[in-house]
């Protein structure tokens, strides 16, 4: 009878666990399909949450959206950062161009938007005169931004390559997820807010962070 009791036991205890275990991944799983979602449906979003005390930044961009979104045809987008702070501040920036296509059902079909490699579908002039693309997403400026200044451009056009996208693209449209961060020019804040105080050893961000250690203020 004990034995019988305690197999019981041990069943619910296993049952309880496995339960718990699925309403966990079913959690996780609608959590991600929520992701998704948003990640295909969300258009253009200007995202400037980065603040640290009165450091303040404004994306500033010159864009009208085509209705239809036609390969090689050079797009005017053109894309910069204002500092509306009152100090001098570091600047990165993420700018992630969406391709989005709505199919006869009316979902919306997320399709690739590379921009580098041996066959990119997009084509974008980033300036990498005033600007250095960091591999980890940014584009750091080289300079810091004094206050009621902008940043050079960091593009201003954009084109879908013909010769490397498939029938599946016609009819797509273009937005960009824009965000933009701003650094005190503090000695180091730079590093403790985007490497996690750590200096980088290896190229592009050890570049970046040779042009920006030496514009650094001590206080």
């Amino acid at each position: 009878m004990k034995k019988k009791q305690g197999l019981k036991k041990y069943l619910s205890t296993k049952q309880l666990f496995l339960f718990t275990g699925f309403v966990v991944m079913f959690v996780s799983f609608s959590f991600g399909i929520y992701q998704t979602y948003a990640a295909l449906t969300d258009s253009d979003q200007k995202q400037n949450e980065f603040r640290v005390g009165n450091l303040q930044t404004t994306i500033e961009e010159e864009f009208d959206p085509p209705t239809s979104f036609e390969p090689n045809i050079d797009y005017s987008k053109k894309v910069r950062i204002k500092n509306t702070g009152e100090q001098e501040s570091f600047i990165r920036v993420l700018a992630l161009p969406i391709l989005t296509k709505k199919q006869a059902n009316g979902s919306i079909t997320l399709l690739p938007a590379t921009t580098e490699g041996t066959a990119p579908v997009l084509s974008i002039d980033y300036n990498l005169n005033d600007w250095i693309d960091g591999k980890d997403g940014y584009f750091y400026y080289k300079n810091k931004l004094g206050k009621s200044m902008y940043t050079a451009n960091l593009f201003t056009k954009v084109t879908m390559n013909q010769a490397t996208i498939t029938e599946e693209y016609k009819g797509a449209l273009l937005s960009f997820e824009i965000k933009v961060e701003g650094i005190s020019v503090t000695k180091f804040a730079y590093r403790d807010a985007w490497w996690n105080g750590e200096i980088p050893t290896t190229n592009p961000l050890l570049q970046i962070d040779d042009l920006l250690k030496i514009q650094v203020i001590n206080e």
